[in-house]
């Protein structure tokens, strides 16, 4: 058996699983966007802090899934199976040397430091670390290479080529366990995401969003990290991430300030929704324009009406979810709707039920896509950069956005409403 084989996806709920644990697919833009708006709210070394500790949460699980379903007993198989997966995922080559005592890491092509470098390099001088997500990884491997006690491992990155270094470098220590603040993990698996969708509703245009999210889905099959561990694809660098990553992250982040500052938490709160905003924009959009996506559909046209289903049949491909259409009336009302989104199972799982509507991403996905729909004519082929995405998405003309049913709150589904200005 290898890696590939891991990969599972429920059809009816259009949710992925590796080794039995949530993952979706996200471009750079989106995850680089994630990762500042948790240290925006939480400083740079908390933000750093929670981040890390959620990435090796949650490949601690998929490591400990992976290694018993594809029979890894010792360490070395368990941490050649971790040096296996990490480039499969497309998240870079990370070399790792460690022991029960700790040990050391490398990578010159990780996605998140990598990508930081393609992105704003150029423009912008980073003296921080950006690869949260490598360290959490080899705390992870640690801990399950050696069956070490959940919390017993951590990283620190001391290089990272986002601040010019030639390459990534890790140092893997172990600490004493009781000293810091560690919530228990939070695991999420195929069972407990089934359990917490709703029933998968047929929506509007139904067929046709159904046939071209099965087509991504099947092309996603094929994407895994060339030689260097990285997804190149749709013109962006798409990486394999654990839903727990994000969810631990933002949730642990909004919690925090909810905790000491609530006065604090709304803009937070909005800072969520707006990562769902970048996605959309960045990652759906670079979708649409792909030479990939003209070989799935065909070419792109004017009609909104077609670039709502087309964004909903993404969201399926991706594994963000049975996300369907309810109702769309075109310069005035988009109704989204979900049977299952990721964000719910962990959610519900770690604080119980929500006491008001908390779908992050969600919303802020349900409001890009009306804007996409609305203000780009695809047919011409419009550039994505930050002016588009200031006249869409920012300023004071933008769509009003409502969630009136949340799975979180104990509705049987999500809905998002978008009233157009």
């Amino acid at each position: 058996m290898s890696v590939e084989s891991l990969r599972t996806f429920d059809k009816a709920q259009s949710l992925t699983f590796l080794a039995g644990i949530p993952y979706v697919y996200h471009c750079h833009h989106y995850n680089l966007f994630h990762d500042q708006t948790v240290d925006d709210a939480l400083g740079d070394e908390a933000g750093l802090e929670v981040r890390t500790r959620s990435a090796r949460n949650a490949f601690r699980s998929v490591l400990e899934a992976a290694s018993k379903e594809l029979h890894a007993t010792t360490p070395v198989e368990k941490v050649q199976l971790a040096r296996e997966l990490f480039p499969w995922m497309g998240l870079g080559n990370l070399d790792i040397s460690t022991s029960a005592f700790g040990g050391e890491a490398r990578g010159a092509t990780l996605h998140y430091g990598f990508s930081w470098r393609e992105k704003y390099g150029a423009q912008v001088k980073r003296t921080l670390p950006a690869d949260a997500v490598a360290s959490g990884f080899a705390a992870a491997v640690t801990e399950v290479a050696y069956g070490l006690p959940s919390g017993s491992a951590w990283t620190v990155e001391e290089e990272c080529v986002a601040a010019k270094a030639a390459q990534c470098r890790f140092r893997i220590e172990r600490r004493p366990l009781g000293g810091w603040e560690e919530p228990l993990p939070t695991v999420i698996d195929t069972a407990a995401a089934i359990a917490a969708a709703g029933p998968p509703e047929r929506g509007v245009d139904e067929d046709r969003i159904a046939k071209i999210g099965s087509g991504l889905t099947d092309f996603m099959k094929g994407v895994r990290g060339d030689e260097r561990g990285l997804v190149q694809a749709f013109s962006v660098f798409v990486a394999a991430q654990l839903s727990s990553y994000y969810n631990e992250s933002i949730f642990e982040m909004i919690t925090r300030l909810e905790k000491r500052s609530p006065e604090l938490a709304p803009v937070a709160e909005d800072l969520a929704r707006e990562a769902g905003r970048v996605c959309v924009f960045n990652t759906f959009g670079n979708v649409l324009l792909s030479p990939e996506w003209e070989a799935l559909v065909g070419p792109l046209g004017n009609d909104p009406a077609d670039i709502v289903s087309f964004c909903l049949a993404i969201a399926r491909g991706l594994g963000f979810g049975h996300w369907y259409l309810h109702e769309y009336e075109p310069r005035k009302r988009f109704v989204m709707r979900a049977s299952s989104s990721y964000e719910v199972p962990f959610y519900v799982s770690r604080y119980g039920k929500a006491d008001r509507p908390r779908g992050y991403f969600l919303g802020g996905s349900a409001h890009a896509i009306a804007a996409l729909a609305e203000g780009v004519r695809w047919g011409e082929r419009p550039k994505l950069d930050g002016e588009l995405y200031m006249k869409l998405l920012g300023g004071r003309n933008r769509a009003h956005v409502e969630q009136t049913k949340c799975q979180m709150r104990g509705d049987e589904i999500s809905e998002l409403v978008v009233t157009l200005p």
